[in-house]
């Protein structure tokens, strides 16, 4: 494929197009694309799409320039569609899948709408955060949502649920999907159909209920992708979706082996995968769970930083209604709340360019942000038992899964012109919208873990983070942009280390006995 030549991340490709044109000449692009598999066998083409996506170009930025999101689409589409046989029709040839390829590259990367300004933001966001979850090295962070969900009690509601939806309790999970992790971070594409099977005399049925899970044949994989579910993204944003595929990283061919469709896809779909699942239950999963993920936030503020107020302490002094966060950090003339936001957040949101979906798809984002000025504002009352004068604020929003939002200077370009009013005449001076960070939970672990470390001085960090904000030369898109500059190797989470070890040990002594 012909790709930029440079470093400079593929999503800048849009600012070198030619003019927008209507989202009506894309759909007749993207309808001509769809019809014109149905000329080859769907085998063929995953056939095609499973040798391009394991090719190793010898280096990250290769492999990111082969644009593997566009081979995952064309695979999707093909198995989406039902006049399209699994088996019967030409084989396609290899300059063919090539072509389609390029067709689908070549489109500008956006539309526009002649009724709506051109947002730079809005435009720039879905390209990167699709990108950018190819970059993301393979990490512990599977282990994050059920390791949280271990710390509750047997009993308990959500504990249930867990079971019930993954066919298991936390800790099996978690056994089970590092070995299925480990098989292809050691760079292997295949797995034995028998790789699991050591495991039966331990854990019995979950390991064909874990296969269950993430492993689908290519008829049972069209089934799915008749789903509701899987027609959330369609149009323009399917472009820029990263793979639905992720839901299930591994494909059965025929021949019974059982392969990975990409080793960031399984990366990516581990992470998702008890999100994706309990999500169906709604708010029998939000509401227990996000208590579990404001505790976390708070527990790692609180080892992280000598000085901090908890919601606790907060409401204990201020009283049950008082606004409040998770977590208040006072240090070197600085208050750093911390208030963590867990919600569905479903794949429509991170990439759409609209900004009332936007805004109401991620609304608790906003409701964050007004939380801060309110929180700042009783900070600010000197009968405040933690007031500090001459103090300056900062707010971290922490959440739940990266929404590539960046910090509260953008929501302005991204949210519709309205809804980041300040709320009083003062708010903009108490708390300004650059001095407002939103980070994914990975990146909060991250910034915690270098500051419990030494690497980085909190306040030090955000007040040059916030005043890049004001910058467009210096600015960053994202918080971790800034922290990478101090930090050589970031810090493991607490609960993640002790997940890992405990599940080296169980595994351990299984293969002892």
């Amino acid at each position: 494929m012909t790709a930029p030549s440079d470093e400079t991340p593929v999503a800048t490709r849009a600012l070198d197009q030619p003019p927008a044109r209507p989202d009506l000449e894309v759909g007749v692009e993207v309808r001509r694309i769809r019809k014109y598999l149905r000329h080859y066998s769907a085998r063929s083409v995953v056939a095609l799409a499973l040798d391009e996506l394991w090719t190793d170009r010898g280096s990250k930025m290769e492999n990111l320039r082969s644009a593997p999101w566009i081979t995952l689409l064309l695979v999707k589409w093909a198995l989406q569609d039902r006049t399209i046989s699994m088996k019967v029709g030409q084989r396609m040839p290899a300059a063919v899948f090539d072509a389609l390829r390029q067709q689908l590259w070549e489109l500008p990367a956006w539309r526009g709408r002649p009724d709506r300004p051109l947002r730079l933001a809005a435009m720039i966001r879905p390209m990167l955060q699709q990108q950018l979850e190819y970059q993301r090295a393979h990490g512990w962070g599977f282990l994050r949502w059920p390791a949280l969900i271990a710390r509750l009690p047997v009993g308990a509601r959500l504990a249930q649920h867990f079971r019930e939806t993954l066919g298991m309790d936390p800790d099996t999970y978690i056994d089970l999907s590092f070995a299925l992790y480990a098989s292809v971070v050691n760079g292997e594409q295949s797995i034995p159909s028998h790789y699991l099977y050591p495991l039966r005399q331990n854990y019995g049925g979950a390991v064909d209920r874990l296969l269950e899970l993430f492993v689908r044949d290519l008829p049972a994989l069209r089934d799915e992708l008749q789903k509701p579910e899987a027609q959330q993204v369609r149009g323009r944003a399917e472009l820029y979706e990263f793979a639905y595929l992720r839901r299930f990283p591994f494909v059965r061919l025929k021949s019974g082996v059982i392969t990975c469709w990409h080793p960031m896809v399984l990366a990516r779909g581990l992470e998702d995968a008890v999100h994706l699942r309990l999500s169906d239950r709604g708010e029998q999963y939000t509401r227990p769970f996000s208590r579990l993920f404001e505790a976390y936030a708070t527990e790692l503020a609180v080892e992280a930083a000598p000085q901090v107020v908890t919601e606790v302490e907060y409401e204990g002094a201020m009283g049950s209604e008082a606004p409040k966060v998770e977590a208040v950090i006072q240090e070197d003339g600085c208050n750093v709340l911390v208030e963590a936001k867990m919600a569905l957040f479903a794949d429509p949101v991170l990439v759409t360019d609209d900004a009332d979906t936007m805004y109401r798809k991620t609304k608790r984002v906003y409701e964050a942000v007004h939380q801060g000025w309110k929180v700042t504002r009783a900070l600010g009352q000197s009968t405040n038992p933690f007031h500090r004068a001459g103090v300056v604020n900062y707010l971290l929003v922490v959440t739940s899964r990266q929404l590539h939002l960046g910090h509260g200077g953008n929501l302005t370009n991204l949210y519709p012109t309205d809804k980041l009013d300040y709320p009083d005449e003062n708010a903009a001076a108490r708390l300004p919208l650059n001095n407002v960070f939103i980070l994914s939970i990975e990146e909060f672990e991250r910034t915690m873990g270098a500051v419990q470390a030494g690497d980085v001085k909190l306040p030090d960090l955000l007040r040059k983070a916030a005043r890049d904000n004001g910058d467009p030369v210096e600015g960053r898109m994202y918080f971790s942009h800034y922290l990478e500059q101090h930090v050589k190797r970031y810090q493991t989470p607490v609960l993640i280390a002790d997940a890992v070890e405990r599940s080296k040990e169980r595994l351990a002594a299984m293969k002892d006995a």
